[in-house]
């Protein structure tokens, strides 16, 4: 062997180490699945943020309801504003019953039906009849409770 060419020989060089970019494509993947999952959540933890903000806001117009309003002096609008506000819930969380539409005996079935659990549902036959009736009888603190159940469940 020529010991000229053996000096002409370099020492065996390792590969250059592997860059962290760009990444495999498993990792794409995951970080698309991880955008996705968080949108997602995002969407779901904001609708129920909006949700609790509006029973929030209801909660308020019966509380502004039985502070404003005497039921003992003025027995229909209270008994009005209180359809008026169980009406607006049920548009909202039964848009396929066409609540707006339904009056009287109807509407009241309809509302009794949906709060059949309730000990106190009967006291919502009043809604009926009582807006238009000269001297209402029911318990302003039972119907009070009750439009605070209503519109916990489906406001």
């Amino acid at each position: 062997m020529n010991p000229d060419l053996a000096s002409q020989l370099r020492d065996i060089h390792s590969a250059p180490p592997v860059s962290w970019w760009p990444p495999a494509p498993g990792w794409w993947l995951l970080a698309l699945l991880v955008l996705l999952l968080l949108f997602f959540a995002g969407r779901r933890l904001l609708r129920g943020y909006r949700v609790r903000q509006r029973r929030k806001q209801m909660l308020g117009w019966v509380d502004h309801l039985d502070a404003s309003i005497d039921p003992e002096r003025e027995p229909q609008a209270y008994l009005s504003t209180l359809n008026r506000i169980f009406k607006l819930v049920a548009l909202r969380a039964f848009p396929d019953r066409h609540c707006a539409a339904m009056a009287g005996g109807d509407w009241v079935e309809f509302v009794v039906e949906k709060m059949r659990d309730s000990e106190s549902a009967d006291a919502l036959d009043i809604l009926a009849t009582g807006p238009y009736d000269p001297r209402p009888q029911f318990d302003p603190a039972v119907m009070s409770e009750l439009t605070r159940d209503w519109i916990r469940r489906y406001g």
